[in-house]
């Protein structure tokens, strides 16, 4: 196991320590949003690595960790065309000296979506079209029968282990309030689609004793992102935590889930997304997108007014970084 920095998730689950690791990421800091009176806060997650950032590249170091362990030499994926999962796992596995090859379904077709498929073609990805969902999952399973030791991450890369970044990040998180760099938050706001980071920071907020409700802002088709594939989240990632070590009391994670800004669906553009991917590159001098950043902001300003004397911090989830394509 590779430790750059001290994971303060191991300081309550040091069986964690165990599992195989592979330091990439830095801590990131928190600072004031732009636009909002200095109530609405923002965790810095597109800095936490210069190569490309954002919110999967504290997953890479537990599932990179596992397929290196395993002697995988393939990592295999699925996404939307415009999938920042993909950029970042091309970017990151590649890093690693893993070759990845990535089954991509259609989204709607976007600036980002162009300059997320060149970002996959520069780290040197293998890209395969698989065009629809069902025609894709065919793809991606002839894909990985002929892979060399292949190693399968699923579309959002969340999972009990991956989750596990997540509860760590709000760890990292009660770390910084207690420096005062910022109040305990009232109120999370952030991304989601597969749930793994509003399941993780739900149940990081829950062991440091916060009252904190965490909002995934939804971005995807509800038959895969809801309240119930939360809760098994939840409940599958607190076996991981109890199992190395944490202790069995009970946990009340507070998350919910916010369906207004989803539009027609997965990567499909909504004004209030576009007003959002504005903001994003207002606060963070790159483009923002609408699949998820874009409506997220959008979400943010809605819950900033609705509920006006609390603090509430965004977590921003798209890279600024390593996007010079």
């Amino acid at each position: 196991m590779q430790l750059a920095r001290a994971l303060p998730i191991l300081d309550v689950a040091p069986g964690l320590s165990k599992r195989p690791f592979l330091s990439i990421a830095v801590p990131t800091p928190i600072e004031p949003m732009p636009g909002f009176e200095g109530r609405v806060f923002v965790k810095r997650d597109d800095l936490v690595s210069p190569l490309y950032g954002g919110n999967k590249v504290r997953r890479w170091e537990w599932l990179l960790g596992e397929a290196l362990d395993r002697g995988a030499r393939t990592l295999l994926t699925v996404g939307g065309t415009g999938s920042t999962q993909v950029t970042s796992l091309s970017a990151h596995g590649r890093a690693a000296g893993l070759a990845v090859t990535a089954i991509l379904f259609d989204q709607p077709d976007t600036e980002f979506v162009r300059e997320a498929l060149a970002l996959d073609e520069r780290f040197g990805a293998k890209l395969i079209r698989g065009g629809g969902y069902a025609s894709t999952a065919y793809a991606a399973l002839k894909a990985y029968r002929s892979a060399e030791k292949p190693y399968f991450i699923a579309p959002g890369a969340s999972g009990p282990v991956a989750n596990l970044a997540y509860v760590d990040a709000m760890l990292e998180v009660g770390r910084q309030v207690d420096a005062g760099e910022l109040p305990r938050p009232d109120r999370i706001v952030t991304a989601c689609g597969s749930g793994g980071t509003t399941v993780g920071l739900a149940i990081g907020a829950a062991m440091l004793g916060y009252e904190t409700e965490v909002v995934g802002v939804r971005i995807t088709d509800l038959i895969a992102s809801n309240p119930i594939t939360l809760r098994a989240f939840a409940m599958s990632t607190l076996r991981v935590l109890r199992a190395a070590g944490y202790p069995a009391g009970k946990l009340y994670p507070k998350l919910r889930m916010d369906h207004r800004f989803i539009g027609q669906g997965y990567g499909f553009s909504t004004p209030e997304a576009e007003a959002g991917a504005r903001v994003y590159r207002d606060a963070f001098g790159v483009a923002g997108e609408v699949t998820y950043s874009g409506k997220a902001l959008a979400a943010l300003a809605a819950i900033a007014r609705e509920h006006p004397q609390e603090t509430i911090l965004y977590w921003n989830t798209l890279s600024s970084t390593g996007r010079q394509i």
